[in-house]
């Protein structure tokens, strides 16, 4: 199947420096604006306003800044906050997740709100989604956190009767702050799910990693010539790779990027065809004092255009020392 890529893209994503942030609030044209620090919130009058609780790791700090052109009305419901056009909706949320028995029910509550969200306001496919919460690997009454989200995740998704082969790209990462922070994208129609022939589907991995497999595509491809990479680390088949070892473990996911890409490219006419194309690159870092080694031979694979931001957060698996998330977004 290939795309038509008649449509322009309805908005632009970049880094810009973190002092710029109260201006770039007051441009019209920008709708979001993603940092990062010790604490998680989202501002109810601001809807694109998030905060992550991911420390920057050196080099200038930098926040996302998401633009447009189309007009965009705003809107809540419950808990979740969100813009729109004719194009697409960009919504968030911000829970205690504390306040549930489990994650697995904050989890699927979370879900079900943005299922009821999307449905209210017509825009049923979910293109991209965004899983920030703390303590991702410790365990509650023997079961990991993040195979708790999973489990509800999956629940909310399945009462939903959400198309398999209509899974979003989506990320999880354990933050240092409270709340279980979702945000996304969402469209009228769906992108196209694109797969790594050499890992197995998350939403097929077997029972070991948990109850219920991870619910999500490897990437999500636009009509508009965007590509959205998952959160993609050192995993071939369904195992991980390189224990111990952050730089084979960096070579080894962008090895999976690299596919994913090609696949995007090869099968779809996606006109991004190698690393060098990607316009935003975002490393998540388990252990701080990797960040400087990580960062310096990642910009070495990437090119001069693509941007880079580095975090420290926990990863869904404690044998992963990274991850990253990608994103192909011309404007």
């Amino acid at each position: 199947m290939t795309a038509d890529m008649t449509e322009s893209a309805p908005y632009c994503v970049e880094l810009r420096p973190a002092v710029e942030l109260a201006s770039l609030i007051e441009d019209p044209e920008v709708f979001a604006t993603i940092s990062y620090g010790h604490n998680s919130a989202i501002d109810p009058q601001l809807p694109g306003r998030i905060q992550i609780a991911l420390p920057p790791m050196g080099g200038e700090e930098l926040i996302e800044v998401w633009r447009t052109q189309l007009p965009l009305q705003q809107a809540s419901f419950g808990p979740v906050h969100y813009q729109y056009c004719d194009e697409f909706l960009f919504g968030s949320l911000l829970i205690e997740d504390t306040v549930f028995p489990d994650l697995a029910r904050a989890s699927a509550f979370a879900y079900q709100q943005i299922h009821d969200c999307l449905e209210t306001a017509g825009f049923p496919a979910l293109l991209r989604m965004w899983n920030y919460f703390p303590h991702i690997n410790a365990e509650v009454e023997g079961l990991e956190r993040y195979r708790s989200f999973c489990i509800g995740r999956h629940q909310a998704l399945d009462e939903w009767h959400f198309p398999e082969e209509q899974l979003p790209a989506a990320t999880a990462i354990g933050t240092l702050g409270e709340g279980l922070l979702i945000y996304f994208v969402a469209g009228k129609k769906p992108g196209i799910q694109i797969e790594n022939p050499r890992q197995v589907s998350a939403f097929h991995y077997p029972e070991q990693y948990g109850p219920k497999s991870p619910t999500f595509s490897r990437a999500t491809m636009m009509d508009w010539q965007q590509l959205y990479i998952s959160g993609t680390a050192s995993i071939v088949g369904h195992e991980t790779r390189h224990h111990h070892d952050s730089l084979a473990q960096l070579e080894e996911t962008l090895n999976n990027l690299r596919i994913v890409i090609e696949q995007a490219h090869q099968k779809n006419g996606l006109g991004c065809n190698s690393l060098k194309d990607l316009n935003l690159v975002r490393l998540y870092v388990r252990n701080p004092g990797d960040s400087e080694v990580l960062r310096a031979y990642l910009a070495q694979q990437l090119g001069e255009k693509t941007q880079i931001q580095v975090l420290h957060g926990d990863i869904c698996r404690s044998d992963l020392l990274l991850e990253i998330e990608a994103m192909y977004a011309p404007c």
